[in-house]
């Protein structure tokens, strides 16, 4: 009498061979030895992935990086990076103007493209990249996007001099002042760099008559300006502030009775000096009956001493103590000083490669100089890295992480704190359960796994990412048993399919089934099943007539979109992958890869595929599986027959191999005894086509055709199917193989096989 083994789903993905003894696992039951171009549903069945179809050739069929855009749900894009462009997909399609595809230059090369990072806000990605200058691509409509070198301002800066040189600006102000420093300190590649300079600005004092004297000081910034009226005197006077353009607005004016003296008090709100004066048409101050010739009237204006911090941009280097410069932000004088401090970021020191956003500021991270440093901008102005003295709340942040090793901070995700992942270890950085500010920053270290220079996606409160080397997949979430964020290797049962390789892309597909997508070095795609809340963390393989080269996703109209970059041969092709559920009509399937689809008035040719010339093809058409074809070197394909449903493209296997067949009776386990497996039951959704059987080589079909009549195409189907296995035998290890070869779906929920010992 035989056994009846329920194999309830594959849940536990694609698992290494040396978990094939290990029948005590709970993932062996719902594991598999062979999950190639399957995909495990987020409810534990398995299903012939989608096939991908071709969009266009990649920009001068160069090497391609795909990054995603998107404004909201419904407006989404792909952006193609090749060296030194971006062009534009959504919709299926390349954005075009007019015949041309509408593409943006850029600085980047193609050894570059790996390293870019990015965070978006609205209709602006801003990109950085450790070798270039922070920078914004915009979209302003779908054929018009700009590149823009970010016009970062007041720093961010290095800290302060700590030597005995000091700088002494020739002015505080113009467009051609000279730096001269006591010592050498300047070289040419400062050039373009910006350099701090402050100064204590001392106070100022102005008494007289506003309609006669000058009276007029300059304020720094969080500085206070303070007026003051006394003795006898009618008529008024006017308060000013000199504006940007150089002209004076009334900010006060004042009116005078002869016996009441005035003083208010002005604060410099701005981030710049402002001149402040007191003037008049009408002061009158002449001595009346009764009133003291000494009390005559008059006004004084004060502005107090306060540390300041002026800005110049290196222009042209001249001597190691002299270069020409040109004043962005006012000077407090010209005078020497020892406080001065160098702009963090240059050629020479290299650019931040990490960015993200966090409670309303745009946040950098790790630059070659300075790899474990972070900066943070003013709260609401992302261009902006001043600070004021003293420090206010608002002001840009700058910290660093405390490490005994130098491992750069390569990936920022924002949660209701900054998760800063390095190549040596993770850190969490926040304001301690208050605001973050420049007075209140706290980075503690969390686990020490670090991270590879791919970017990590975020699933709901967790975090995905390549462990440093490669070729280990981690998650990572807070834990409040242990008040920190720690996580598993979520790769460890599936280390076959990453021993000896390293993982170059990733992205993250939430819809249909919530996979993790990884372009493993070789080309392979590797996916994985990714429910943390249901333990499910299934693998499984993904090949192609070529190499995966990069793969992303954007929300699309019912599921998520995976496009990716695939070389085929000599050529970079933008491909597609295909929606899972088009309908529940045969002919509309799509299952071939970097294929094309046509629907309309019957045809018996399809003229254009050109990428396909010379290539055996498979094709479905108006739900039947043609004999494969090879395309015609003009990229013409010639049918049998007209038809009005046709899929065409390259042929790809789908295999689902279970482990090894393993159960136990009353007297122990059957793992030492030969077994025998003549029929199982299968539970079927939405399939046709497939074979089945122990080894590649020894397969049978699976009958589908029922009640259709001869000359139609076969309805999918759904619900069990018994299948016999004409070729079985008695062996020790068993392993049923299902294969799908045809351009057909094929969804497998259960398999239920009966074992019969044989001694």
């Amino acid at each position: 009498m035989g056994m009846y083994q329920l194999k309830p789903s594959f849940a536990g993905g694609e698992l290494t061979p040396a978990l094939y003894g290990r029948t005590d696992l709970q993932k062996y039951d719902v594991g598999a030895a062979v999950l190639q171009n399957a995909v495990v549903l987020r409810y534990g069945g398995v299903t012939r992935r989608p096939g991908f179809r071709y969009i266009t050739g990649t920009k001068s069929n160069r090497k391609a990086r795909l990054i995603p855009f998107s404004y909201n749900t419904e407006q989404n894009y792909i952006l193609e990076f090749t060296a030194g462009k971006v062009r534009f997909f959504t919709q299926g399609g390349i954005i075009t103007s007019g015949s041309s595809p509408v593409e943006v230059s850029t600085p980047y090369t193609e050894a570059e493209l790996p390293k870019i990072k990015y965070t978006q806000s609205a209709d602006v990605l801003f990109l950085v990249h450790p070798n270039h200058p922070p920078a914004t691509l915009t979209r302003y409509s779908n054929t018009s996007w700009s590149y823009t070198v970010m016009d970062i301002t007041n720093g961010p800066f290095d800290d302060p001099n700590t030597t005995d040189i000091t700088i002494t600006p020739s002015a505080t102000t113009g467009t051609n002042i000279t730096l001269t420093t006591s010592d050498s300190y300047f070289s040419s590649s400062m050039v373009g760099q910006s350099i701090n300079i402050g100064h204590t600005v001392p106070g100022q004092y102005q008494k007289g008559k506003p309609n006669e004297d000058t009276l007029q000081v300059s304020c720094v910034p969080g500085g206070t300006v303070y007026v003051e009226s006394f003795g006898f005197w009618d008529g008024s006077f006017i308060v000013e502030k000199r504006s940007d353009s150089g002209a004076w607005v009334q900010i006060k004016q004042q009116s005078g009775n002869r016996s009441q003296n005035y003083n208010m008090t002005f604060t410099n709100d701005d981030d710049v000096i402002r001149d402040y004066r007191v003037t008049s048409t009408e002061f009158n101050t002449e001595k009346r009956t009764g009133e003291d010739e000494n009390q005559r009237g008059y006004v004084t204006i004060q502005a107090f001493a306060k540390d300041y911090y002026g800005i110049a941009q290196i222009t042209n280097y001249n001597t190691p103590t002299s270069v020409d410069a040109t004043v962005t932000k006012r000077l407090g004088a010209a005078t020497a000083t020892k406080d001065f401090a160098l702009q963090a970021w240059s050629e020479t020191a290299g650019y931040p490669q990490a960015i993200g956003f966090f409670e309303d500021r745009l946040v950098f991270a790790g630059s070659k100089a300075q790899p474990q440093t972070y900066w943070a901008s003013k709260s609401g102005d992302y261009y902006n890295f001043g600070q004021s003295v003293p420090l206010a709340d608002d002001d840009a942040i700058t910290g660093t992480l405390a490490s005994g090793q130098m491992n750069g901070i390569k990936a920022i995700v924002s949660f209701g704190e900054i998760v800063m992942l390095t190549s040596g270890g993770e850190y969490r950085v926040s304001g301690g359960g208050e605001n973050f500010t420049p007075t209140n920053q706290q980075a503690r270290a969390q686990e020490y796994r670090g991270i590879n220079d791919l970017t990590p996606v975020v699933i709901g409160g967790r975090i995905v990412y390549v462990q440093q080397h490669g070729g280990i997949v981690r998650d990572l979430a807070y834990s409040y048993d242990v008040d920190k964020y720690t996580g598993d290797d979520v790769s460890i049962l599936a280390s076959h399919l990453f021993e000896g390789h390293s993982i170059v892309g990733m992205t993250y597909q939430q819809i249909p089934d919530s996979v993790v997508w990884c372009v493993r070095e070789d080309g392979v795609l590797l996916g994985m099943t990714y429910v943390k809340e249901q333990d499910v963390y299934a693998w499984h393989r993904h090949t192609t007539q070529g190499q995966f080269i990069d793969v992303c996703s954007i929300s699309g109209n019912n599921e998520d979109e995976l496009w990716a970059v695939i070389k085929r041969g000599n050529d970079y092709c933008v491909e597609q992958m295909s929606a899972r559920f088009i309908s529940d009509d045969t002919a509309d399937q799509f299952y071939v890869d970097s294929g094309l689809s046509y629907s309309g008035s019957a045809v018996s040719t399809i003229p254009g595929l050109t990428w396909l010339a010379g290539k055996t093809v498979q094709v479905l058409a108006d739900g039947h599986k043609l004999a494969d074809t090879t395309v015609a070197n003009n990229g013409t394909l010639t049918l049998d027959h007209a038809y009005s449903k046709i899929s065409v493209g390259l042929e790809y296997d789908t295999v689902i191999q279970t482990l090894p067949v393993e159960m136990s009776g009353q007297d122990g386990t059957w793992g030492s005894r030969k077994k025998r497996i003549q029929n199982m039951m299968v539970m079927f959704k939405e399939t046709v086509g497939g074979k089945f059987g122990f080894a590649d080589n020894a397969m049978d079909e699976i009958k589908w055709r029922s009640t259709e009549a001869w000359g139609t195409p076969v309805a999918l189907y759904s619900g069990k199917k018994k299948i016999t296995l004409p070729q079985a035998n008695y062996e020790d290890t068993l392993m049923l193989t299902i294969k799908q070869d045809a351009p057909f779906p094929m969804t497998v929920l259960s398999i239920i096989p009966e074992v019969l010992p044989g001694g």
